[in-house]
């Protein structure tokens, strides 16, 4: 791992765990057992350290929005597979979202990042609804509020299970309440 890897890496964890205003270049330094200087030399500051990790984040959205797309295309990506693709993409980025959730209020990096995020998805998913009207798999529904209502849905359950992980996790049944809503019975899943 490169030291500007170790220093992103390290970063996250502490701003997880701790919140980007408690995290310090010192502390941070002293975690990755590296010297102040070094994280410097990479970094103008904390606020760049959390743009890279959400320029990041973004860059791992935009590759799974892109493979959707590409199976799309292809017709081979059920809703199925664009729900459950987003819930495990979710899951792998909890530390990410954390950090959003955690910092959006705050910041106004952050909140661009969000924006961008949550406009990327929703207009994944409406690209998916309008085809899936065009080929008959699924209902005709105004696409722009369907796709933000799927979009925040997904950020929703996100929040859940990082903030309350006593409550048991019901993505399947979003799924299931997906599938009811939007596809037509004849299409089956």
């Amino acid at each position: 791992m490169s030291t500007k890897d170790l220093i992103l890496a390290t970063a996250k964890d502490m701003i997880s765990e701790v919140g980007f205003h408690k995290m310090t270049t010192s502390n941070l330094a002293k975690r990755a057992d590296i010297s102040e200087g070094t994280i410097y030399r990479h970094f103008e500051s904390k606020e760049d350290i959390l743009q890279h990790i959400l320029d990041t984040f973004d860059e791992k959205y935009m590759t799974l929005a892109e493979t959707c797309r590409v199976r799309m295309d292809k017709g081979t990506l059920s809703l199925d597979d664009l729900l459950g693709s987003h819930f495990s993409f979710l899951d792998a980025n909890a530390a990410d979202i954390k950090i959003v959730l955690g910092t959006y209020s705050i910041l106004e990096i952050t909140r661009r990042s969000m924006g961008r995020f949550i406009e990327r998805m929703r207009t994944l998913f409406e690209d998916f609804l309008a085809r899936g009207a065009e080929t008959g798999t699924l209902l005709e529904v105004p696409l722009r509020p369907t796709g933000l209502i799927l979009a925040n849905m997904f950020f929703g359950l996100m929040r859940i299970k990082l903030y309350w992980p006593e409550i048991d996790d019901f993505s399947m049944e979003a799924v299931e309440f997906c599938r009811r809503s939007l596809m037509l019975p004849e299409a089956g899943i």
